[in-house]
């Protein structure tokens, strides 16, 4: 039954822009810090507490709404709904709200939502991102803490980390929304602003969070810096408004209430480091400009690592030795005058050095139709319309002999953390935070609460296969993956990088086992390629990918057979990312086992492992003492490539925030 909240306007979308955020402050400092950190435990620790009492009050008041008639649902819908929009944060509205969610759930899916899916919820209408282990349903979760804000008018964003994700989670959630009164929109490439703006206008939208943020700096970019009330009045009352003045017509947004963040470690962390910037039309660079690139790749090719330059790959850095800037200054006096500069032709050839030796293809982009993709690091997804800064873009594609495209200037930006700070009301769910815990407090005031699993995970996890040589380890897994499959049990197969994924379906494949790869270059075949992952004898080469957002189901076959094995080709940087891909064996109690396969030639070791452990490692005898020297090795190298994300993501923050309030007080 429409009303007011259901019909938002441009009116609203309007006065959305007088509650801009205020003045923001500066970064904490010193003893401050230490202060907040104080402050902030005892609020986590109370956030954390789970209700049980609660929680069965909520599924005795669900069960009683079974008999219910539809129309008598809908009453009673009504009728919770209007008390969780007068007491939105009293426990007994809560409860009821819930209860009817619970069932709505049960009628539009024939599932029952499990105990602890309830305690995620709960935790997500606190406030508070619930760390909910893979395959128990995250996104069935999703629906009663969004719906009881939907009730609230004001609008739910719940953001995942792809287009395919929002589709496929409005299309599993809408029709529990609809017994619940609550529409639902979902957002995608391509769309108009038409369409976009009806999205945005639903209850509930459905969308990537990169889609939502890039939305949000088109409508600055059209409407005035600072809205007042008086020109919003003007803009609105007087008939013989120009067009052009009518701004409000062409925002699409109608504020930032609420967000519930899925995968909330990838988008509010990972996606930290990375601002949102929409440049300025992309082009082909000038004749000249795209020669100096052109050039400095082919130079590139004639300096030698160790003689010529030196490579930081933990700064991910290229440097001359004095070898090398002689070299260079020798040929300079045969290039063009541009090249006379010492400083200008040493960032130049650096540039294309880094570009060929520290940016590879199939690890950090691709080629599509004669454009370089940038590759996420976290995910192995691509990443469309994103662009390395300071002429890293223009000498990748110098290198790979495209068209070098023009150095855009930026003309909006916002970070991900800011963003998401300007909603009102945050929650979140992901199966891997604790690691990121508190990072999620000290941005987002966020805390993490920690939901058992609804079985008993019975995944057997042996300790880790350990190799001098990546080729040997790669050999090793390609006679476990012909062993296992061999039981008919389902193997996936966790790489890191597109080139690895694709090495090891190579020598599957020289074995007589056809592989399906999932990694970014096939994102299109996702949905087809997760559904057929859990069927006996099934192989699957993924990416990271696989642990976001998918779920391997198996099939009676393959459950009988052991069930699913994971076996990754490497440790990654952060631990949560390896919890994440171990997590899609042994879900919802089913059996499996997840092993890693690694070696002293792996990236983690190369750039984070201490060399006294490795020397050690190959000192000590096979057995006992080498799988304590393994194990410590790998824990501390882990340990160091985490801190120094975690270093990387807090300077960028407070550089973030330096930036914008300097803007924020020049735009006053």
């Amino acid at each position: 039954m429409p009303d007011a909240a259901h019909r938002p306007s441009v009116d609203r979308r309007l006065w959305s822009f007088l509650a801009a955020p205020g003045e923001r402050r500066e970064p904490l400092r010193g003893a401050d810090v230490f202060g907040a950190r104080a402050s902030g435990f005892a609020a986590r620790a109370r956030a954390r507490r789970l209700d049980p009492a609660r929680v069965e009050r909520i599924l005795s008041l669900g069960a009683a709404l079974r008999d219910h008639s539809a129309a008598a649902f809908a009453s009673h819908v009504e009728g919770v709904r209007e008390l969780a929009v007068l007491r939105h944060d009293d426990v007994d509205a809560v409860d009821r709200a819930f209860a009817a969610g619970f069932e709505a759930v049960r009628r539009a899916t024939a599932l029952s939502l499990h105990p602890v899916q309830v305690h995620a919820a709960l935790a997500m209408s606190r406030g508070c991102c619930a760390e909910l282990a893979t395959g128990e349903g995250k996104t069935i979760t999703a629906i009663l803490p969004a719906a009881l804000d939907a009730w609230q008018g004001r609008g739910v964003h719940v953001l995942t980390v792809n287009d395919y994700l929002a589709q496929r989670d409005a299309e599993t959630t809408k029709e529990a929304y609809r017994l619940l009164g609550v529409r639902v929109g979902v957002l995608s490439d391509g769309m108009p602003p038409p369409e976009r703006r009806a999205a945005y206008n639903a209850d509930v939208t459905y969308a990537a969070d990169k889609q939502v943020i890039f939305d949000y700096l088109r409508d600055r970019l059209v409407s005035p810096l600072a809205p007042r009330l008086a020109g919003l009045l003007l803009s609105e009352l007087a008939p013989e408004a120009k067009e052009k003045d009518r701004w409000g017509e062409r925002v699409v947004q109608r504020g930032l209430y609420s967000a519930i963040v899925d995968e909330a470690d990838s988008i509010l962390v990972d996606e930290a480091v990375t601002p949102a910037i929409i440049s300025s039309a992309k082009g082909q660079a000038e004749a000249g400009g795209a020669e100096h690139f052109r050039l400095a790749a082919m130079l590139a090719d004639r300096f030698e690592e160790g003689r010529d330059y030196t490579i930081d790959h933990v700064q991910r850095r290229v440097r001359l030795t004095p070898v090398g800037r002689a070299a260079l200054a020798t040929m300079a006096a045969h290039l063009p005058a541009f090249w006379a500069g010492p400083r200008r032709s040493e960032e130049l050839l650096t540039t294309a050095i880094g570009a060929r030796v520290l940016y590879m293809r199939g690890r950090d982009y691709l080629v599509r139709d004669g454009e370089v993709l940038i590759v996420d690091r976290s995910t192995g997804r691509a990443l469309p319309g994103r662009q390395w800064q300071l002429g890293i873009h223009q000498a990748v594609e110098a290198k790979e002999g495209l068209p070098v495209s023009a150095d855009s200037g930026p003309v909006a930006r916002i970070s991900y953390r800011g963003f998401i700070q300007r909603y009102r009301r945050v929650s979140g769910m992901t199966g891997t935070a604790a690691e990121v815990a508190h990072e999620l407090w000290e941005a987002y005031q966020l805390p993490v609460v920690r939901v058992p699993t609804h079985k008993p995970v019975v995944r057997e996890e042996p300790p880790d296969q350990v190799f001098h040589t990546r080729q040997e380890k790669l050999e090793a897994l390609a006679v476990r993956v012909e062993q296992e499959h061999a039981r008919e049990r389902p193997v996936l197969v966790g790489a890191w990088d597109i080139a690895t994924s694709e090495q090891i379906a190579a020598m599957l494949a020289a074995r007589g086992i056809q592989a399906s790869v999932l990694n970014a270059s096939r994102e299109a075949d996702e949905a087809a390629i997760v559904a057929r992952a859990g069927e006996a004898g099934a192989v699957t080469v993924a990416t990271n990918m696989a642990g976001r957002g998918t779920d391997i189901r198996l099939s009676p076959e393959a459950r009988e057979a052991g069930g699913l094995v994971v076996l990754a080709t490497e440790r990654h940087d952060e631990r949560r990312v390896d919890r994440q891909l171990f997590g899609r064996a042994g879900r919802q109690g089913d059996p499996g086992m997840a092993q890693a396969y690694v070696s002293l030639e792996d990236r983690l070791i190369q750039r984070h492992g201490p060399r006294v452990l490795v020397w050690l490692y190959r000192l000590v005898p096979p057995g006992a003492p080498s799988r304590l020297c393994a194990s410590l090795l790998w824990r501390v190298a882990q340990h160091l490539a985490s801190a120094r994300w975690r270093t990387i993501r807090a300077e960028v923050a407070k550089a973030d925030d330096w930036f914008e309030m300097a803007m924020h007080n020049v735009a006053r």
